[in-house]
């Protein structure tokens, strides 16, 4: 019986074809690979601009509307706003020693509707304790929505109690208390930025500290996150030199004298630096860009993640 040739050309080609098609197979899945890898990475790098320009979006209006409503007053002057008798605790109040006696006016202390600076500095609040250092922080306190009356009053809430030119802050639920004056819902917030773990990341987010009343009836500065991805923010103010309604000259807020503050019919507009950043790195990227915030300068020192630079300004009129 003739024995078959395992050597013969037909086999030799058959087995020619198969490392043929091997390569070409291999060939193929390492175009693939490389055509998901780039789409993956085009997808990672849209998805990251997608966050920024949203989250720019989301600064821009909540600064805006914070501070331009931050010299309502119901036509009072903030001088004309009494100390209360005795005064309102509140824990974890914002005061600065010697700048800012914090969400109620103290007699003998300065108090200001209106505070920027920054972290780090003499002037920082005392509970900015977990802010980060170099950026700044702002302080608003003004009313907010409509005039109530003593029936429509919220526990959860403190109020001004306007009587006339004058007014007094107070807590639902105080002696003297009635349906003769208005009661207005008064808000102090802060914000600024902190570090906080995200999928065991550190990532820079935008905070606030809100006057609030706990469920034990006791006035407290909440704490909440607000933004994610807000990296740095600078402030400066521009005051009114010729008394004329515009602004003339921007100073940084860290280097506005403590004078200046309480002198509101001066600062005409507030002008905003935010440096937003990226939640996650993205692979073969270095950012080593130097952005520009107003008189302050920030240098990216070469990470993996993309940064984006916003800024606009805001008329505020005098405490009235």
């Amino acid at each position: 019986m003739k024995k078959p040739n395992l050597c013969s050309p037909a086999r030799g080609f058959l087995l020619l074809q198969q490392m043929i098609s091997l390569l070409l197979s291999a060939l193929l899945l390492l175009m693939l690979t490389h055509a998901f890898v780039v789409q993956w990475q085009a997808f990672r790098q849209q998805s990251q601009l997608t966050f920024l320009h949203q989250t720019a979006i989301q600064s821009h209006t909540l600064l805006q509307r914070e501070l331009s409503q931050s010299g309502f007053w119901a036509g009072l002057d903030v001088t004309q706003v009494k100390p209360s008798q005795p005064a309102i605790p509140v824990q974890g109040d914002c005061h600065s020693t010697g700048i800012d006696s914090g969400s109620f006016p103290l007699a003998g202390q300065i108090w200001l509707t209106l505070y920027a600076g920054t972290v780090g500095a003499a002037n920082t609040p005392a509970c900015l304790t977990n802010a980060v250092k170099q950026s700044d922080f702002i302080q608003l306190k003004h009313l907010a929505g409509d005039p109530l009356r003593l029936a429509d009053l919220r526990a959860n809430r403190s109020y001004l109690q306007q009587s006339g030119l004058s007014g007094r802050f107070i807590r639902s639920g105080d002696a003297g208390l009635n349906n003769q004056f208005w009661y207005w819902p008064y808000r102090h917030e802060v914000y600024y930025v902190a570090k906080q773990t995200l999928a065991g990341e550190s990532v820079p987010v935008l905070m606030r500290k809100r006057l609030v009343r706990n469920q034990q009836g006791n006035l407290t500065m909440d704490t909440a996150a607000v933004l994610d991805g807000v990296e740095m923010i600078a402030v400066e103010i521009g005051l009114d030199l010729d008394a004329d309604g515009q602004a003339e000259q921007f100073i940084p807020a860290d280097q506005l004298a403590a004078a200046s503050w309480g002198q509101r019919q001066t600062i005409r507009q507030i002008r905003y630096f935010v440096l937003l950043r990226a939640l996650q790195a993205e692979s073969g990227y270095r950012n080593e860009q130097l952005y520009q915030l107003g008189q302050r300068q920030f240098q990216a020192r070469g990470d993996p993640y993309r940064r984006l630079l916003i800024s606009s300004s805001v008329k505020v009129a005098p405490s009235a």
